[in-house]
């Protein structure tokens, strides 16, 4: 028997894989919440229990990415998320979730990537930090993101 916690996952992943099915054959703005839970096998009261729109599933399916990306690769600084073994990972990570990457930017939803990874980082980051620190991680952030859209996502 599944726990309430293992039902809840089993649910996101549903979602998030009938989301990421139909985004290959459909413009996003175009998927209905009907078609969604139709693909997922949930009902669709389920969808609203958790998400309040589409945008929120995406942003889920995001933030659940970064937090698997840092389960490998956990930096423990931010300098060293400049290193060349952080980019590699970053590459390694592009490979491993790129048609879930490039639906994102086909379907003009980019925007909430760098949106959550400022967040992510922001989370790793629990104490309260300086300007010059948010500025830096925010500067991550942006660097992160245009490698990922502008050189990995662009050249496949």
């Amino acid at each position: 028997m599944l726990t309430r916690e293992e039902e809840k996952q089993l649910i996101f992943d549903s979602l998030k894989d009938a989301l990421l099915i139909l985004m290959e054959y459909k413009d996003f703005s175009k998927i209905t919440i009907q078609e969604l839970v139709d693909k997922a096998g949930v009902a669709r009261s389920t969808f609203y229990r958790h998400f309040r729109n589409k945008l929120d599933l995406v942003r889920y399916l995001i933030t659940d990415t970064l937090i698997n990306f840092d389960k490998i690769y956990a930096p423990k600084t931010i300098s060293e998320r400049f290193e060349d073994s952080y980019m590699r990972e970053v590459r390694r990570y592009v490979r491993q979730y790129h048609n879930q990457i490039k639906s994102i930017y086909v379907s003009g939803l980019s925007y909430l990537y760098l949106e959550q990874l400022n967040l992510h980082l922001l989370k790793c980051k629990p104490q309260r930090l300086s300007i010059e620190e948010k500025i830096e991680l925010y500067g991550l952030a942006g660097a992160q993101y245009n490698i990922i859209f502008n050189g990995f996502i662009k050249e496949a």
